[in-house]
């Protein structure tokens, strides 16, 4: 180590200086006695306030609801993203700053004694080489995971402003059952008289090349108690009819017997005829929302719709599935598109790897059974997703699984609303998971679908939602359990 002007220099200086500044800014400068520029200020101040920052936004989180809450205000969630950005840019330059005036000049350091034989200009180059490839390696170990960072808080807060609502959602209400004489009167059904259930519909789109729009063909209301976790889920059949809406509203004027098509078309319709919904933007899952809620005679707090094409590119950006297939399942033939590959015409019994265009046409395929079976291969793909959402395959492929998530969801959920949604799903964990979920299918034998009333339909709701009942209605867990698993 040398001094040049009163400046230390030469590789160890240039190596304290490098690891002093990725540590804190001005600390380097300080070790190597460099003069302290207007900018070096600018790095150490700059840096303590978006360390405070971070810490401040950090620190407190302890559980899944603290993230989320963090998460879901935008503000915060921006300020951590900026405080991160700013580490790593004043880190970066008071990195080089202070290694470029620390950098070895001159041939006679105490890493070149070793070298007797090479020339003082050999050394010198050794030396600096020696001095440039240590501080890369400074720059990359210190500086490039807050870059990583920021980057993930970008993305995701990309996604969650694509995903979610920037506004409170309005609740469908149902009205008394309606007088056109399909049913008998009846009151709007309150299985739970002074305590609240959130109730959210599932909506499993299917927009497809020469199909006209998109197709809801599963839609399947989540029902949970906020104070104890109990869950129950109603599942409505595609091809119901008449699906009714609440008397007053512009589509009851407008299909006062019910709607004229079967329900999956009930999105397409109202899409195109925004202004039977106020005109909003998301005219046909607000339709399905309200029709819904008629149908059940229970509040639809919030919808999620999921693309399932959409779905594909998830599973690829987690590179792939694993289910273990337990009965041989017809696939639904070449999916169309350049960006899809051709799949079998069977998909055989075992353990199987699916990529995106795999696990799209297992979960779609229904030819050989029915959708009874549909639904439990789509619960398979589920749980295998779940499954291969790994630490490594989200940190692997977090930038391009947030985009693939941002592509397939839309929901009405508002952002603010994440914190209350983390803690509504530990409370569904700690009262049994998807192993104690109550499940009712409306569909035969349960329900005639061609004719069905509404005072049956709610009845079979109350009694779903009730805790004491031991569902499900018409499916035995059984099949939807044997139908494939995650994993052998």
């Amino acid at each position: 180590m040398t001094e040049q002007g009163g400046v230390k220099t030469g590789y160890s200086a240039c190596l304290v200086a490098a690891l002093l500044s990725a540590l804190a800014p001005g600390l380097g400068h300080l070790a190597i006695k460099a003069k302290w520029k207007p900018l070096t200020i600018a790095a150490a101040v700059l840096n303590i306030a978006a360390m405070v920052t971070v810490l401040v936004i950090v620190a407190p989180m302890r559980s899944r609801r603290d993230l989320a809450d963090v998460i879901g205000n935008r503000s915060v969630f921006i300020a951590l993203g900026v405080g991160l950005l700013v580490l790593a840019t004043t880190r970066l330059w008071a990195t080089l700053d202070a290694a470029w005036i620390a950098r070895p000049v001159n041939a006679a350091t105490t890493a070149d004694a070793t070298a007797d034989a090479a020339t003082p200009g050999t050394v010198r180059r050794r030396v600096q080489i020696a001095a440039v490839f240590t501080t890369a390696l400074i720059v990359v170990a210190a500086v490039a995971p807050l870059t990583v960072a920021a980057n993930y808080v970008w993305q995701t807060d990309r996604m969650i402003e694509k995903v979610f609502a920037s506004h409170d959602a309005t609740t469908a209400n149902p009205s008394p059952i309606d007088t056109t004489g399909t049913s008998d009167p009846t009151t709007t059904a309150q299985p739970f008289p002074g305590v609240d259930r959130v109730n959210v519909l599932l909506l499993g789109g299917d927009a497809g090349k020469g199909r006209p729009g998109l197709r809801t063909d599963s839609m399947i209301v989540v029902s949970i108690d906020p104070t104890t976790g109990d869950t129950a889920m109603v599942s409505v059949p595609r091809n119901l009819p008449a699906m009714p809406f609440a008397p007053g509203t512009a589509m009851a004027e407008r299909f006062p017997k019910g709607f004229d098509n079967i329900a999956n078309a009930v999105y397409g319709y109202a899409d195109k005829h925004r202004e039977l919904m106020g005109g909003v933007a998301d005219a046909g899952a607000q339709a399905i929302k309200s029709g819904i809620a008629q149908l059940l005679g229970i509040p639809i707090n919030y919808y999620v719709l999921v693309d399932m094409a959409g779905f594909r590119d998830v599973v690829d950006a987690l590179g792939g599935i694993d289910i273990y297939v337990t009965e041989r399942v017809p696939t639904p033939g070449n999916p169309q598109g350049s960006d899809y590959h051709a799949v079998p015409e069977y998909i055989e019994v075992g353990q199987q790897h699916m990529d995106g265009t795999m696990a799209l046409a297992y979960s779609r395929s229904r030819e050989s059974d029915s959708d009874y079976h549909r639904m439990g291969r789509q619960r398979c793909m589920l749980s295998a997703i779940a499954t291969a959402a790994t630490p490594k395959s989200l940190a692997l492929g977090l930038t391009d699984l947030m985009s693939a998530f941002g592509d397939a969801v839309r929901t009405d959920i508002p952002r603010s609303k994440l914190g209350d949604f983390a803690q509504l799903i530990d409370r569904f964990s700690k009262a049994g998971g998807t192993d104690a979920v109550r499940t009712l299918h409306l569909a035969p034998p349960t329900l005639d679908t061609d004719r069905w009333r509404a005072k049956q339909v709610r009845g079979l709701v109350v009694a779903t939602l009730t805790p004491t009942f031991t569902g499900p209605v018409n499916l035995p867990p059984v099949l939807l359990d044997e139908q494939c698993r995650a994993s052998k």
